[in-house]
C-alpha cells in the first residue's frame, strides 16, 4: 500500500437546523495536489472548506489526516496541525493590524520556527512576487483591499504548512490582482510540494487546478 492520502473525509454529514447542507459526502487529497470546489452560492462550499479545516464540527463522517483519524486529536495535536501542516486564506484576510505586510508574513514564520534572516528572505521573495515590493512596510490599514488579500495569500505561500486552504481568494481582487495570485498559486517554488483547495467563483482561477469538483445536492462531483 501506499502513503494514506494528506486529507480524506468519508461520509461528510452537516446540518444548520433542519437544512443539510452534506450529505455523505467524500473527499481526498494527498501530497502536492491543488484542486477546486466551485457550486452555487448556499450549496456549502465554505462549510465544507471549514470541516475539512477542523474549524467547524461534522456532524456525521470521518476525516482524516496522513491516515490518522482526526476524532481522536487533542487540543494539543490540534494546534499542532495548525502551526505545521495547515495554513489558511479566508474572505476576509486576518491581517494583524498592528504590524506591516511584510511583519505579518514574517510572524506566521516565527512560530514556523524560522530564524529572523530566513523568514526576512522568505517573506520579502514572496511579496515581492505578488507585486508589493512598494507596500510590504505599510500596515493593513494603509493597503487596499486586493493588496490585504494578497499578504495574507502571501502569508500562507510563505508558511512550511503542507496543505492550504483557500475561500474566494481572488474575489475582492481587480483583474491585475488576480493574475498575479494566479501565478503565485501555480509558480511559485514554495508551493511545488504543498497541496491546496481553493473555494471559488473564478473560473479562470478553477481551470488552472488539477482537479476540479462540483458541491451540488451536498456531495462532489467531478468536473
Amino acid at each position: 500500500m501506499g502513503d494514506a492520502p494528506l486529507l480524506r473525509a468519508e461520509n461528510l454529514h452537516k446540518s444548520y437546523g433542519d437544512v443539510e447542507i452534506l450529505k455523505g459526502l467524500d473527499f481526498s487529497i494527498g501530497k502536492g495536489e491543488n484542486c477546486s470546489i466551485v457550486g452555487k452560492s448556499g450549496s456549502g462550499k465554505s462549510t465544507l472548506l471549514n470541516l475539512l479545516a477542523l474549524l467547524d464540527r461534522k456532524d456525521g463522517g470521518k476525516i482524516y489526516y496522513e491516515g490518522k483519524d482526526t476524532d481522536a486529536f487533542s487540543e494539543k495535536d490540534l494546534v499542532a496541525l495548525r502551526r505545521n501542516t495547515v495554513s489558511f486564506v479566508f474572505q476576509n484576510s486576518l491581517l494583524l493590524e498592528d504590524f506591516s505586510a511584510l511583519e505579518n508574513v514574517m510572524i506566521a514564520l516565527f512560530i514556523a520556527g524560522f530564524s529572523k534572516k530566513e523568514a526576512w528572505e522568505r517573506a520579502t521573495e514572496v511579496l515581492e512576487s505578488v507585486g508589493l515590493k512598494d507596500r510590504m512596510n505599510h500596515r493593513p490599514k494603509e493597503l487596499s483591499g486586493g493588496e490585504r488579500q494578497r499578504t495574507a495569500i502571501s502569508r500562507a505561500v510563505a508558511s512550511s504548512s503542507s496543505l492550504i486552504f483557500l475561500d474566494e481568494p481572488t474575489g475582492s481582487l481587480d483583474e491585475e490582482a488576480r493574475f498575479s495570485v494566479e501565478n503565485l498559486l501555480f509558480s511559485s517554488p514554495y508551493l511545488q510540494k504543498k497541496a491546496f483547495i481553493i473555494v471559488t467563483h473564478d473560473s479562470d482561477l478553477s481551470l488552472r487546478t488539477s482537479k476540479r469538483y462540483l458541491l451540488k445536492g451536498g456531495v462532489l462531483e467531478t468536473v
